[in-house]
């Protein structure tokens, strides 16, 4: 069976989509049950980690949009990489394409929900 490179790129974007709405529900739903709760510092991390994996699934999707945008229409062009990361957010991805790196913030004592 053969397939089309746009239609594989197609069909990871979808589930990608799905991924991120799921990430999306899971953090409103630790959110709401956790009002009036107090956090240990690894719960703390947990939580930042999903936060970041959802805004990574995120990001990659716009990548690989952006990609089927620019990609297929002329196979002997070479990606514009302002075009590849456009709308992408997470400055981590970004710095991946880019290859600067970023300083990290100050430690919090506090956290901001999702």
């Amino acid at each position: 069976m053969n397939t089309e490179p746009r239609e594989v790129i197609s069909n990871i974007v979808a589930q990608l989509v799905i991924t991120h709405a799921d990430l999306l529900s899971v953090q409103a739903a630790i959110e709401r049950s956790a009002l009036n709760s107090s956090f240990h510092e690894s719960e703390i991390r947990n939580l930042q980690k999903l936060d970041h994996a959802t805004q990574f699934v995120d990001a990659i999707t716009i990548i690989l949009r952006n990609f089927m945008n620019t990609a297929f229409d002329d196979d002997n062009r070479p990606l514009e990489l302002d075009a590849l990361l456009e709308n992408v957010q997470l400055g981590s991805v970004h710095n991946l394409f880019t290859g600067e790196t970023l300083v990290p913030p100050p430690p919090s004592g506090e956290m901001d929900f999702f």
